[in-house]
Order: C-alpha cells, then structure tokens, then sequence
C-alpha cells in the first residue's frame, strides 16, 4: 500500500430486524397486520406478506389483497424503545455500536471478530443473540462487509434469507455489489 493510498473501509457488520415497525407493536406473526405511514405499507407481518401484501403498497390495496389485514400506525417513539433489547445483545459482543434506525444497527468488526475468531463466527453469535432476545417474533439478518453499505445489502441478500447471515469476504464487495441493481 503505498502512502498516497487511505485505508480500505472499515469492515462493518450490520443487524436487520425484518418488520421492525410490526415487531416492535407486538403483532403476532400469525395474524395479518400491517403498519402504514401516510397510506402506505412500510412493514407486514408474515401472514399478510403471505396473503399478498407488500411494502409501498396503498392501503386499499393492501386490504383488497388481505380484507382481513390489521391496519396499524407507525409508532416510532415505541420502535426505538422496543430496539434497546437488540442493541444490549449486540453490545455484549462491540461496544462501538451505530443505529441507523430501530430494526438496523452496525458495528466494525476489527476488534471483536480477532476476539471470538473471525467474522463467520462472530456473525453467528451475535445472531444467535439476537434471535434469543427476539424469540422468533422476526427473522433476524446479519451482513458482514467493507463498508455498512455493502454490509447493509449482505444482510438483505437472499443468502442471508437462507442462513441468517452472509459473509462478503474481505476485498470482495466490489464484486458482490457488481450485480446488484443501482
């Protein structure tokens, strides 16, 4: 590396919650809900994804495709405080934790995938973390990259849909956002 050269990026883990916003109400997964800010869907439950109901979609819409759908307010003020389980279980493992919002949070992962040997097994801990703290009301994703971009859109991956988690390995974000959609 040459001295003109600054540092790679910081290699960052990120933690999605799925439906924050209708995890955070205490909505039963089972039952169609969903949670609209200004007629709009920004989360659903399982049940009412199920039944055809999907993010961005207008209310009348929604409840065309799922008449029985549960029709929530987003409470933002509720979904901060009800992240603060998550954010303790991710501290116990990198104190230097960043929210971007309630439902995602991100830490560098230097320091604590050297401490619990590297980043395939701490990606695991903290989700299995997660989960526990969570017990099964939503599926959580962890994404491990260069940069909380590319972190960010590991944990989204369907990989990480499959696993809980996907690893990007170091250097090799360029080629795993190469195909993604601007």
């Amino acid at each position: 590396m040459s001295a003109e050269a600054g540092p790679g990026p910081v290699r960052t883990l990120v933690v999605w919650c799925l439906d924050w916003p209708v995890v955070a109400l205490g909505v039963d997964p089972d039952h169609p809900a969903a949670v609209f800010v200004a007629n709009r869907v920004v989360a659903a439950t399982p049940a009412a994804r199920a039944r055809g109901v999907r993010r961005h979609q207008r209310r009348r819409e929604a409840q065309a495709r799922c008449p029985e759908l549960v029709v929530h307010e987003r409470d933002l003020d509720r979904e901060a405080r009800s992240f603060e389980a998550v954010v303790a279980a991710v501290e116990a493992f990198a104190p230097r934790l960043e929210i971007t919002r309630p439902g995602t949070c991100a830490v560098a992962t230097r320091g604590p995938s050297r401490y619990f040997g590297g980043d395939e097994v701490l990606a695991g801990e903290i989700h299995a973390a997660v989960t526990g703290v969570l017990t099964g009301r939503t599926d959580v994703r962890v994404g491990v990259a260069d940069g909380p971009f590319a972190a960010g859109l590991a944990a989204r991956s369907t990989l990480a849909a499959d696993t809980g988690r996907h690893i990007v390995d170091p250097g090799g974000s360029a080629d795993f956002l190469a195909p993604l959609p601007v």
